[in-house]
């Protein structure tokens, strides 16, 4: 496994890359790091693909835009210049925010993308009708109300050693020991810029108006032609496994959709559970093959 760096325009995101084949992109969530994909893309590489994952959007200092777009508009462009880097063709595995952009991408341009495998988030385009039968749920995501506020969730997930940030994890992934993912993670989270950027993504959430959201919009209400798995931890404590059943429609997704339950999981399944989870990553790789060429 070595260390590389993809780019797009100035903004250049340190990424781990391993392995030699079709490609794979993994992308991470909130609170996390691209670095605690290493069990995922030893496993992938040595099933023989080329497996890269690479920091979101302002998880580094080198990749924080000067304009402060962080929708999720430009982190679907991000994706899409990786893509078209690695070959222009590839698999997809998104965790957290790198599902929902996956979602997204996948809808918006369905031909670069063989397979995607959807982590602790159930189908995006139906969420916002399936928080009327989940009420939990708002609950659950009040956290992204409280990160609206100006000053107060970079104080709160700063405290001490990153306080905020590990009240998260353990709350998310209940009666698991996250040892050095938390670890990780925290080292990631301290590099100047990266908490204000990381709470930028749930702040442009919220701008409708903008014209970016409109765009990103649009492509949800598109069908899945890109052949989905969507792994869901049954103890996740950020988003209710009860959504699966209200968000879940299967003639949403025109190139099939598989869905598994990880027992004993939470929200971050792939590194409590990562044997089960990588036997389900790779059976889906092996399921779908790409075309594309360097």
């Amino acid at each position: 496994m070595k260390q590389v760096e993809l780019v797009n325009g100035d903004l250049r995101f340190p990424a781990l890359m391993a392995g030699e084949g079709e490609p794979v992109i993994l992308l991470h969530g909130f609170p996390d790091t691209y670095e605690n994909w290493a069990v995922q893309i030893n496993a992938i590489a040595k099933a023989g693909y080329t497996a890269i994952a690479p920091a979101l959007r302002g998880y580094a200092p080198g990749c924080q835009p000067g304009n402060g777009d962080y929708s999720l508009y430009a982190a679907v462009d991000d994706l899409m210049v990786f893509a078209a880097q690695l070959g222009g063709r590839v698999h997809l595995i998104g965790h957290d925010w790198g599902a929902v952009v996956g979602y997204l991408a996948c809808a918006q341009s369905p031909d670069t993308f063989c397979s995607f495998s959807a982590l602790a988030i159930p189908p995006v385009r139906r969420i916002p009708q399936a928080l009327l039968k989940v009420p939990e749920q708002i609950l659950l995501s009040g956290y992204m109300q409280f990160f609206q506020l100006p000053l107060a969730p970079e104080a709160w997930l700063t405290k001490g050693d990153l306080n905020g940030v590990e009240a998260l994890w353990r709350r998310w992934s209940p009666d698991w020991e996250p040892e050095m993912y938390l670890d990780n993670a925290k080292h990631t989270l301290a590099e100047p810029g990266v908490i204000p950027a990381a709470l930028a993504w749930y702040r442009s959430l919220f701008k409708v108006w903008k014209k970016e959201h409109r765009k990103a919009r649009a492509w949800l209400s598109r069908d899945l032609e890109t052949p989905t798995q969507i792994l869901i931890g049954e103890n996740d404590g950020c988003m209710s496994p009860k959504l699966l059943k209200e968000t879940l429609f299967e003639s949403d997704f025109k190139g099939g959709v598989e869905v598994q339950t990880v027992a004993g999981a939470g929200h971050f399944l792939h590194l409590e559970k990562p044997d089960e989870v990588n036997a389900h990553l790779l059976r889906m790789l092996k399921a779908t093959e790409c075309d594309w060429a360097l």
